[in-house]
């Protein structure tokens, strides 16, 4: 039985939207609910090639209209919504205003997709912060219906004439970006989950669902009903399935991506998907998706995102406001309006690109703050500090980026190197100070995310070939011209890992008989430190206080007994986290700014100097 209605896929809609919204607020039957994106794929591929081939065979199809219809129905309840937390921020939360702005204007245009594909990867700790994040999906359909339509025009002959040649030509695009999504899998997973061709195997797979609907409707309804329960099976595995670590989409992602199609095609009304509740959830789907993120972002700053009760709140919240949004926004009739709209997306857009152009001392007190939330780590401070792209190799970088001659050791100078990861680069500029004004040769190998051991573990290939040249060719040969070796490294690791990365400098330096020294464990801090403080001083909100407090003492306490005197305790000496004028020593949730570290130098220095003299 065929109705007008389709209450399969409002039941996947709510489905999808449900599945998303727990998986965000970290209920532990939802953790593969990120799929509900991808069953949303599904969905709008359907719709989308269901409106352009119908348009095709009544030959009424008319792309500006289609266009028209699409930018009615997505951009304004997402621009009110960006507009809406921006004066939210604002007021309450200015240190994250630039750092929001730079979503928005991204978001407004929808290509936040590959902003955040080349600043950061969606399953990151840090993404956890961005308030935008969501609309990274919206800008991959948003991509697809601006190509899609104009791909199928160039095979609308094909498709009139010859449906069977056109299926075929169909299901080879299909073929390509799937392999395409397979391939960058292998180099990038942040470019394949980001990318809208890697991801349009997933809609077009919808659209298969429209191409074979009426070859699906000769089967018997209980033959249907027996796939459908099986391919929402698959469905409900994929979402509540205890692990989903590790690349996505993949390979496996095909699975739970067909069982929608799947459904989709049989177009049966199958008693189940009638209920009033699932209908509304799937009418408010679109706004829910929109608000969800945000406010669980804004709980996690409030360090209200733990407990059942606060989860359950921002829930409410985020029902409440999809409601208006809803009725306010998104029913409203725009026909006549989208150039309106269109104008509201680029003048959002320009405000936002050019508020982030602007130093936020003009207008807040903590404009300081809100710089260095917002630009530390992409300041020419920050680059002077670390020796960013230059001594210290970055994650984007390969081996061959780092120049052999900044290893250098000197001839008539005590050469000491300063080894490790980003915790070891922070420390670059202060140590070379100390060093430089005292004569000594200083030498750096340091680089993002990577301890520096042998074939270590860390997912970067520059890096690991940094440090695997090294220890086996730099080392070997420059061993006897070496008077020190500084290391430091993210030590919050498992207790085995920390160990046996320790063991292996430990040995591997006592052989060549080189003196070491371990800069110590500094703070960690649940959200990033300008935040932290301003919520703190502000509304009294600790946002949890340090990050498991007693477990970064136990870090500490470990290696200053299992390292002795080769360990620089940094946690238990103090210094003054804030500047007068409002400079943090920490500009992210662990990693110092150069005032953070220029306040360590006393210590550094003395204990150099122990070791050298």
């Amino acid at each position: 039985m065929i109705t007008n209605f389709r209450y399969d896929i409002s039941f996947l809609r709510a489905l999808s939207v449900i599945s998303v919204l727990f998986y965000h607020f970290n209920f532990s039957m939802f953790r593969g609910g990120f799929i509900g994106v991808d069953i949303f794929f599904v969905i709008s591929g359907y719709l989308m090639t269901k409106i352009i081939l119908s348009g095709f065979n009544s030959d009424n199809f008319n792309i500006l209209n289609f266009y028209k219809r699409r930018i009615i129905r997505i951009f304004p309840a997402l621009l009110f919504m960006i507009v809406f937390f921006l004066m939210i921020i604002f007021f309450l939360l200015p240190t994250q205003f630039l750092v929001y702005l730079r979503s928005a204007f991204s978001s407004s245009l929808f290509f936040s997709n590959i902003y955040y594909y080349f600043n950061n990867g969606y399953f990151d700790q840090s993404s956890q912060y961005n308030f935008l994040l969501h609309t990274w999906s919206l800008s991959v359909e948003w991509q697809f219906y601006l190509l899609y339509p104009l791909i199928l025009l160039i095979f609308k002959k094909t498709y009139l004439s010859n449906k069977y040649r056109f299926a075929l030509i169909f299901c080879l695009l299909i073929l390509f970006s799937f392999t395409s999504m397979l391939y960058h899998n292998i180099y990038s997973n942040s470019y394949s989950f980001y990318t809208f061709y890697t991801r349009a195997w997933e809609m077009m797979l919808g659209g298969t669902a429209f191409l074979s609907e009426k070859t699906m409707n000769k089967i018997s309804d209980k033959i249907k009903i027996l796939i459908i329960t099986l391919s929402f099976i698959v469905i409900i595995y994929f979402i509540c399935a205890k692990e989903h670590k590790g690349i996505w989409p993949n390979l496996l992602t095909v699975l739970p991506v067909m069982s929608a199609s799947t459904i989709i095609s049989l177009n049966h009304n199958w008693g189940i998907y009638r209920n009033k509740i699932i209908e509304k959830i799937a009418y408010l789907s679109y706004s829910i998706y929109l608000y969800h993120w945000p406010f669980y972002v804004m709980s996690l700053f409030l360090g209200l995102a733990t407990r059942l009760r606060h989860k359950f709140f921002f829930i409410l919240l985020s029902i409440i406001f999809s409601i208006i949004s809803y009725h306010c926004i998104e029913k409203n009739k725009y026909e006549n309006k989208v150039k309106y709209i269109l104008l509201g997306s680029f003048i959002i857009f320009f405000i936002s690109f050019i508020l982030t152009r602007i130093d936020a001392m003009v207008y807040s007190k903590i404009g300081n703050l809100i710089n260095i939330t917002d630009k530390y780590k992409y300041s020419n401070e920050a680059k002077e500090q670390y020796n960013l792209g230059i001594k210290h190799l970055l994650h984007t970088q390969e081996f061959e980026d780092y120049k052999k001659e900044y290893l250098t050791v000197s001839k008539d100078k005590p050469n000491v190197i300063l080894l490790g990861d980003s915790h070891a680069g922070m420390f670059a500029k202060t140590i070379n100070n100390i060093l430089e004004t005292n004569n000594i040769h200083y030498i750096q190998v340091t680089a993002d995310a990577t301890y520096p051991m042998l074939q270590s573990k860390g997912e970067f290939k520059g890096p690991i070939d940094l440090f695997n040249y090294f220890y086996t060719v730099y080392i070997p040969k420059n061993h006897e011209k070496i008077d020190l070796v500084i290391i430091s490294s993210n030590y919050s690791v498992s207790r085995k890992d920390l160990i046996e990365k320790i063991n292996f400098t430990n040995t591997y330096f006592n052989r060549y008989k080189i003196k070491i020294l371990y800069l110590g464990q500094t703070d960690i801090y649940p959200i990033d430190y300008p935040t932290y403080y301003y919520l703190k001083n502000t509304y009294s909100i600790y946002s949890e206080n340090l990050k498991d407090k007693e477990y970064l003492l136990n870090i500490n306490n470990f290696l200053k007994n299992y390292l002795g005197n080769n360990y620089i305790d940094l946690m238990n000496y103090e210094i003054k986290k804030m500047s007068s004028n409002y400079i943090p020593f920490m500009y992210d949730s662990n990693h110092l700014t150069y005032y953070g570290t220029e306040q360590y130098k006393p210590i550094i220095k003395k204990r150099i100097f122990e070791v050298i003299n």
